[in-house]
């Protein structure tokens, strides 16, 4: 059985770059290797690091599309004109714009031009362009799946093409009630929970030696506690909210926030956010190291040293990795009452602050309680690694092939 993935043309597949969507689709691929189920075909923006991963992959076909060098250009040009011209907040919505345009007119005419027995489109809603173009919606009827990660901004005219979906897959229950909104179909039999997983034998299995080498690394000293922040330097993340409570605790010795990210994942772009994050700390950088970009592979480990995990989310996220990763990784989490969170840190495995006036307050409060805490801080640890078990690839990936009508 050939199942066609559509990523989304920012980021390739493999996840040679980051990307959390990346990254679970390539979870897809990595245990199709074990169980041979289906044939994938993944579409997928050119990348000569993810083109030479992906050779290793024997039960997974790769469409690399490449932009010319006229999209690369006038990529630039719009992302300049967004960026410092009209000053747009979230500019990196207008830096690839016409790649991914480019991306989904190819990948459109070979949906036409081959027959795949399933289809799956990974997360944006443009995606769906490559169903309406060339009519591939009539081809695929009742062969096509989305797979839903974040909000759902527009239908970019494709609003009955999406109702018409066999079923789509949501990463929490707070998403499935967004989309059942959106679309205004409540209670949906197509709609359902596909709950997000990681390879969870990845993390939480660092030896004493290896933590030594990466906190030497680091300049971290032994008897310092870490604190970790994982994900994108963005507003929305909360990063500079816990600069700001890390600063209330500057007199409290023995700790370290690691900062482990950047703006985009593992590329050029950069942004004005991380310069006001640099000012913040001016006089608390003896307790703050930033990482940068750390890739995928390397994360598990950076995990490792770890003593809390703190994820103050200002949006409603979906389902972010980073609080599964805490968890596989034994780390009591610090993080917000926000999205599809709550699903995910269950049980008692974090403090779940609210989104308000007091979150900075809150956050200096919860830091300061689990740095002097001990046994509380191991006690929330050995839940954060009970709750991990079940989020496992065996079970995502079984999910999945169930929620796209494919018998394992």
């Amino acid at each position: 059985m050939k199942v066609a993935i559509i990523t989304s043309g920012y980021l390739p597949v493999p996840a040679s770059k980051g990307g959390a969507v990346e990254n679970i689709v390539e979870n897809f691929i990595i245990q199709n290797e074990i169980y041979q189920k289906v044939t994938f075909d993944i579409f997928s923006i050119y990348d000569e690091k993810a083109k030479k991963i992906a050779i290793k992959y024997k039960y997974s076909n790769f469409n690399f599309i490449k932009p010319n060098k006229l999209v690369q250009i006038m990529d630039k040009l719009i992302y300049f004109f967004f960026k410092n011209i009209f000053k747009k907040e979230k500019v990196m919505s207008y830096r690839y714009i016409m790649q991914r345009l480019h991306f989904l007119k190819k990948t459109s005419r070979i949906l036409k031009k081959e027959n795949y027995d399933k289809i799956i489109l990974e997360n944006h809603s443009t995606l769906f362009l490559v169903l309406k173009w060339n009519k591939n919606y009539l081809k695929y009827k009742d062969r096509y799946y989305y797979h839903v990660h974040n909000e759902i901004k527009s239908s970019y005219g494709c609003r009955e093409i999406m109702k018409n979906t066999k079923n789509i897959m949501c990463v929490s229950n707070y998403i499935k009630k967004h989309v059942e909104n959106f679309l205004q179909i409540p209670n949906a039999n197509n709609v359902k929970k596909l709950t997000n997983c990681i390879n969870i034998d990845e993390f939480g299995n660092i030896n004493e030696e290896e933590k030594e080498k990466i906190k030497e690394k680091y300049q971290i000293n032994k008897e310092d506690k870490v604190l970790i922040f994982t994900g994108r330097l963005t507003k929305e993340k909360g990063i500079k909210e816990l600069l700001l409570a890390i600063k209330e605790l500057k007199q409290t010795p023995n700790f370290k926030l690691l900062v482990v990210g950047s703006f985009f994942f593992d590329t050029e772009v950069k942004n004005d956010f991380e310069k006001e994050l640099q000012s913040i700390i001016t006089d608390i950088k003896d307790k703050i190291i930033f990482t940068g970009y750390v890739k995928h592979e390397e994360i598990n480990k950076i995990y490792g040293i770890a003593d809390i995990a703190v994820l103050p989310s200002l949006w409603d996220d979906p389902a972010p990795l980073t609080v599964i990763e805490s968890m596989a990784s034994g780390l009591p989490i610090i993080t917000t009452n926000s999205g599809g969170i709550p699903e995910y840190a269950q049980n008692g495995c974090a403090f779940i602050i609210e989104r308000d006036e007091n979150l900075v307050q809150n956050l200096t409060i919860k830091i300061q309680e689990l740095l002097n805490n001990e046994e509380e801080r191991n006690k929330m640890a050995s839940i954060s690694k009970q709750n991990a078990v079940k989020l496992n690839l065996d079970n995502f990936y079984k999910d999945l092939l169930n929620n796209i009508d494919v018998s394992i």
